[in-house]
């Protein structure tokens, strides 16, 4: 099931059908709030935001909205730390506005507890998988040991026999779930059984293999090939460490976090469709890809095919005659308007106060205010320094820390257009860790062992 798709290639070509299907394009526009009908309640009227080059304040009227921005990272503590906090396995400017906007729009969301964490070469965050199912590689513990199936007794306690019986063929999950594989990891780890290596060095003596290898990484995470080169670490010769990753929150690679949407017509029970695919439940909304729950394994392919149904959708929901008086008053505007540069007023009137460095009584930056974020994600919502372990107590006492900070919040300042983006992908982040931990404080069993 490893197809290598040469996202390289055919992400272009996608962007240029995309470019020459649109009226027009505006790039660079950091989208802060959707805009709600006043004629009728809960239903969609467009979106603000404003140009990061610019600087200018952009309102776009619409009869639909389809949100298909991507998930979220940096939500908890990176093991990366200082300069390469960037160094991450998800997209680091995929900052959770598909949520935010979504959840301040007033959509119900689904499947929000369901992070994904991801075994990676370390620090790296080289991917594994196509070294396992291209090059054949496997995994040891420390001692050289195959470790994952001393795991399988405890895990079939836990999620039932039928994913890792290997006795039966017939019902066994082939590969065992990534999350399964995750745990085995993260048990053996703090079993005192560390570090976790991939067996490269077998592969390796294969010429063609070893380039393959090199390749993969040179064309997708050529910071993996370029950390060992520096540290000195020669897959041929010496077999590389592998970690977790701190968790992530998306909807369209291996986890089901997004809006509650309407299922398609042929295939969905009433209680799954309510007039259009795709559609969330505030009208004419409509959404793809990460912001979509409950439709994991999506991937690129999928993320793409769902943005088409999603466009097809809304066009038929605006020719049925849904979207006709909408009304979107100035006052709403104007109101908006000034939510989305206050950062900057509150920056331009208490700049003076500073007391030393960055210390100002007034504000917080939107640095201050993402560490603060991590910090308590990592440590009540289940990151990687309490090993993804978190409980209702925790989970608790971190809610009540995010709403101090909602309040600070109020409070963010920043110095200039770029300060203000990261204003805004601080507060799309906080909102989509406080739906997490709700989510998660809702279920009352681990649905996804090495996940949480």
């Amino acid at each position: 099931w490893q197809i290598m798709i040469h996202g390289e290639s055919y992400k272009p070509i996608v962007a240029e059908a995309a470019k020459k299907s649109a009226d027009k394009v505006y790039n660079r526009v950091c989208v802060t709030h959707l805009l709600l009908d006043e004629a009728k309640e809960n239903r969609i009227a467009g979106a603000v935001g404003f140009n990061v080059r610019t600087g200018n304040y952009h309102v776009f009227k619409s009869k639909t909205v389809v949100v298909g921005a991507g998930g979220a990272s940096n939500l908890f503590k990176p093991r990366s730390v200082g300069e390469g906090a960037g160094r991450v396995w998800y997209a680091p400017w995929s900052s959770g506005s598909a949520y935010g906007l979504l959840i301040n729009a007033g959509a119900k969301m689904t499947q929000m507890e369901n992070r994904i964490v991801l075994a990676r070469f370390k620090d790296g965050y080289g991917p594994v998988g196509a070294y396992f199912l291209h090059l054949k590689t496997y995994t040891q513990n420390g001692l050289g040991e195959e470790y994952e199936s001393k795991w399988f007794p405890d895990l079939q306690k836990m999620v039932g026999k039928e994913y890792l019986d290997p006795e039966a063929s017939h019902r066994t999950h082939r590969p065992i779930p990534t999350c399964l594989r995750n745990h085995a990891f993260i048990s053996e780890v703090n079993a005192g059984r560390g570090p976790i290596h991939m067996v490269t060095m077998e592969a390796f003596q294969d010429p063609h293999l070893e380039e393959v290898g090199w390749e993969n990484f040179l064309g997708m995470t050529v910071g993996q090939a370029v950390l060992w080169a520096a540290t000195d670490v020669d897959p041929k010769y010496q077999n590389p460490e592998l970690t977790t990753s701190e968790p992530y929150v998306m909807g369209s690679h291996a986890t089901g976090c997004g809006a509650w949407c309407s299922g398609p017509e042929d295939v969905s029970p009433p209680e799954y469709f309510w007039g259009y695919n795709r559609m969330m439940t505030v009208e004419g909304l409509f959404g793809a890809g990460d912001a979509v729950g409950g439709t994991p394994h999506a991937f690129s392919s999928g993320s793409f095919t769902e943005g088409r149904l999603s466009a097809k959708a809304a066009c038929k929901y605006i020719d049925d005659g849904k979207a006709e008086g909408i009304v979107v008053s100035d006052k709403q505007i104007d109101d908006r308007k000034a939510e989305v540069y206050k950062p900057l007023e509150h920056y331009k009137i208490y700049r003076n106060e500073i007391t030393a460095g960055t210390v100002n009584p007034n504000y917080i930056n939107p640095r201050q205010g993402l560490d603060r974020l991590q910090k308590l994600m990592d440590e009540y919502g289940g990151g990687v320094t309490v090993n993804y372990m978190t409980n209702e107590k925790l989970l608790n006492i971190g809610l009540k820390k995010l709403k101090i900070l909602e309040e600070d919040l109020e409070k963010v300042a920043a110095e200039n257009i770029h300060e203000l983006l990261r204003a805004w992908e601080l507060k799309h982040r906080h909102r989509t860790s406080e739906c997490v931990m709700q989510h998660t404080l809702f279920r009352k069993e681990t649905r996804w062992p090495g996940y949480y």
